[in-house]
């Protein structure tokens, strides 16, 4: 695959300067690349991209069979069957599914079938078994059948030479089952990335434990983790670091064998305890910068031997938010999808939602159909601690820079993150 051109990320070692948050997506964007066609077993497959088209070696059916369990006859022999005035044919053996059929088809013959089983030669139609009446070794035809009823022919499905299913293609449900049945095992497809997720932060406790006094529970290890599954990768918990930059580094390294992507929170600032700044700043493999958003304003990304690294700012709402804008459309870029965006709607505000005027706002709201359209209701405050705001929603309002607020009544763009009812 030909590699994209490289933009430059953009870096600001000035705390003053802001980019946009599209030049800031440019630049990660720029930087990721498809994973590399593997062959997976189907059952592994699920979910992910094909690599290349799939041409199908033979027919699919690949003999004609009996849609209906009865007769296979000829219809000229059949054609003039009534109730009143049957037509009555020499049963000459049977054709049952699975099996070769035992018998061919004469004149004035017939071979009991079974649903599924294949048509025996000589028959051109299939009397269902209601429409006959077995006297011994001879069945009375009481209605007749035209030619080619009830006959599934050969490659009624696909013919061979056809594209079984093409490059490109997301294997669902359909698409496994397709390729099974033209007896594939295996696929060429684009795998999930394995994300190994870090929370850094002296004041991180595992859920579970008991809290000291200001110690709080990690949650972004589990936002992000949830986050990472939904985008259909593998993600690897990386454990809770200390703010100390060498047990940053030997944990990263640690993983680089079996990560394709990394992601960590807290750490990205301008504080003197930030640890991902310190840890790879000066290594130049990672640029920190500042994004006109909010939340999420502080923002590290870069390639670590090749590798995505993205450090994400603490607060957990800074977490949620940078995930969808930046990470999500990296992953699935990296998983060969072509489609990265989340469906976007706009809704009519029931309430107001402001932010600085400098900046895009992501706004947690819930959105739902209203009439011939959608309405959008804040889930309460902006703070970037909040994240029982986003347990509340399921979208996120967005005001552009340069618009300070709106109010109930106006109109705004919404990324729908989930449906409603989940």
């Amino acid at each position: 695959m030909a590699r994209e051109a490289q933009a430059p990320m953009p870096r600001h070692d000035d705390i003053s300067s802001m980019i946009s948050v599209q030049d800031a997506r440019n630049g990660v964007m720029s930087k990721i690349q498809t994973l590399q066609a593997i062959e997976l077993p189907l059952q592994e497959a699920h979910g992910c991209i094909l690599a290349e088209d799939v041409i199908a070696e033979a027919d699919i059916p690949p003999f004609a069979s009996s849609a209906m369990d009865g007769f296979a006859v000829r219809s000229s022999d059949a054609t003039a069957a009534t109730p009143e005035s049957p037509v009555g044919l020499q049963v000459v053996g049977k054709a049952m599914i699975g099996q070769r059929p035992d018998a061919t088809v004469g004149r004035g013959e017939a071979v009991r079938i079974a649903t599924g089983a294949p048509i025996p030669a000589g028959a051109d139609s299939v009397v269902p078994i209601e429409d006959c009446r077995e006297e011994g070794d001879r069945v009375q035809i009481l209605r007749g059948v035209p030619m080619g009823k009830h006959i599934r022919p050969a490659a009624e499905d696909i013919r061979a030479g056809d594209v079984l299913v093409a490059g490109g293609r997301r294997l669902s449900a359909p698409e496994l089952g397709l390729l099974a049945a033209a007896g594939h095992m295996r696929a060429s497809v684009h795998p999930r990335p394995r994300v190994v997720v870090f929370s850094t932060g002296d004041e991180l406790v595992e859920p579970g434990k008991t809290l000291e006094f200001g110690k709080i529970h990690d949650s972004n290890m589990y936002t992000l983790f949830g986050q990472v599954k939904e985008a259909g990768a593998m993600p690897y918990s990386g454990g809770t670091i200390q703010d100390d930059v060498d047990e940053l580094k030997e944990a990263v390294l640690s993983h680089l064998s079996q990560a394709d992507v990394f992601i960590s929170s807290g750490g990205v600032s301008v504080g003197e305890r930030d640890v991902v700044k310190a840890a790879f700043f000066r290594r130049g493999d990672i640029d920190f910068y500042r994004v006109a958003m909010q939340p999420g304003m502080p923002q590290g990304f870069g390639l670590i031997e090749g590798k995505p690294y993205f450090g994400l700012p603490g607060n957990p709402v800074s977490v949620f938010v940078s995930f969808e804008v930046f990470i999500r459309p990296a992953l699935l870029k990296m998983m060969g999808r072509t489609e990265l965006e989340r469906p976007k709607v706009t809704a009519t505000l029931e309430g107001p939602i402001s932010g600085p005027k400098e900046k895009t706002v992501f706004a947690r709201v819930t959105v739902e159909p209203s009439g011939s359209g959608w309405s959008a209701a804040p889930t309460g405050g902006r703070g970037s601690n909040l994240l029982a705001t986003v347990a509340r929603a399921n979208g996120l309002a967005i005001i552009p820079g340069g618009v300070e607020k709106l109010d109930a009544g106006d109109e705004v763009q919404v990324m729908v993150f989930r449906p409603r009812d989940d």
